[in-house]
């Protein structure tokens, strides 16, 4: 039998606000949400990265991410339900174009993108440029989405799915005109390998390269930041800006831009989630599934939590590689 979800105010994060976290503990228990006053505000403050009390099972709630290979048929749901169609991270169709829009690819060219998911970004790209993408998907079953949706959208004749360890690439030199990596540096151990490969693959003339990452110092970590370490679907390995920026410009890539975007993330994954919570309201949704939409609010509430805190950078980093 479901559940009927209750009504409440969605106010957001920051000053008069209320933290994710706090938004699921009231939608699960089932009492009206309003804006706190200050000392409760501190109160939050002070508790903000700790597992939001759900009054679901834990076990239940944990075992969704007991193995990041599988994403079951419930994740899916909610990520597209959140993100949109075929994303599994926040931003959208608008953002994705936004990021790839100085690269002027033409119909002709080849994007390469790693990080696929579930090809959401790729068919935004590529029904705006019309160019070809041969996209890197590590793990099986968003790759298999991602084909699915290709040929679904009519787009399987431009949209190439490698599902591969992306620490195990091996590509053609000099064949790409442009590369995406979306948010998909942090969880590789060999960046630098992983950079040194991506950069030769550009192909000879202006070529671009666009990169999304979390980025921190692990000398200088918060305890925000280590629950996220704790809490993530796979392992994040340390890397500062610097060391990235070098490590392009050592292959001629030249950094135009390299801006902090983490107060745009998390305005992104905190509207997303108050526009998914609104919606809800009245309906009814399985007790399973409800703890699906608890582990992944955790899940999101301990990276906003980590970014908000100082010790996580999300960057954006645009290169121009001339050669």
């Amino acid at each position: 039998m479901g559940f009927a979800l209750p009504k409440f105010s969605l106010a957001g994060d920051g000053p008069g606000g209320v933290s994710l976290g706090s938004r699921l503990h009231a939608w699960w228990n089932g009492y009206e949400l309003v804006a706190p006053d200050r000392e409760s505000l501190d109160r939050d403050d002070a508790a903000e990265g700790a597992k939001p009390e759900t009054g679901a099972d834990d076990g239940a709630a944990e075992a969704t991410f007991a193995n990041p290979d599988e994403w079951s048929a419930a994740q899916k749901e909610l990520a597209e339900a959140l993100w949109t169609p075929g994303f599994i991270v926040p931003g959208g169709a608008q953002y994705v174009q936004e990021l790839v829009n100085f690269c002027r690819l033409t119909p002709a060219e080849t994007m390469l993108e790693l990080g696929l998911g579930m090809g959401g970004g790729t068919r935004a790209i590529i029904g705006k440029f019309g160019n070809y993408v041969t996209g890197y998907e590590d793990n099986k079953e968003l790759a298999a989405e991602a084909r699915k949706q290709a040929v679904s959208y009519d787009i399987d004749g431009k949209l190439d799915v490698i599902n591969q360890p992306l620490s195990e690439i091996d590509l053609k030199k000099g064949y790409f005109r442009a590369a995406l990596m979306r948010d998909v540096l942090c969880t590789i151990e060999d960046k630098d390998g992983v950079i040194g490969e991506v950069c030769q693959s550009l192909k000879a003339g202006e070529s671009y390269m666009i990169i999304t990452d979390f980025l921190f110092d692990p000398s200088n970590m918060t305890p925000e930041v280590e629950r996220w370490i704790e809490g993530e679907r796979c392992p994040v390995y340390p890397w500062k800006l610097d060391t990235l920026k070098a490590a392009l410009e050592s292959r001629e890539v030249m950094v135009r831009i390299a801006e902090d975007e983490s107060e745009r993330y998390c305005s992104m994954v905190t509207g997303a989630w108050s526009d998914y919570l609104a919606e809800l309201k009245n309906k009814e949704v399985t007790p399973q599934f409800g703890q699906v939409i608890s582990a992944e609010a955790d899940y999101w509430s301990r990276r906003t939590a980590a970014l908000q805190s100082g010790g996580l950078c999300y960057y954006r980093i645009d290169g121009i590689k001339n050669s």
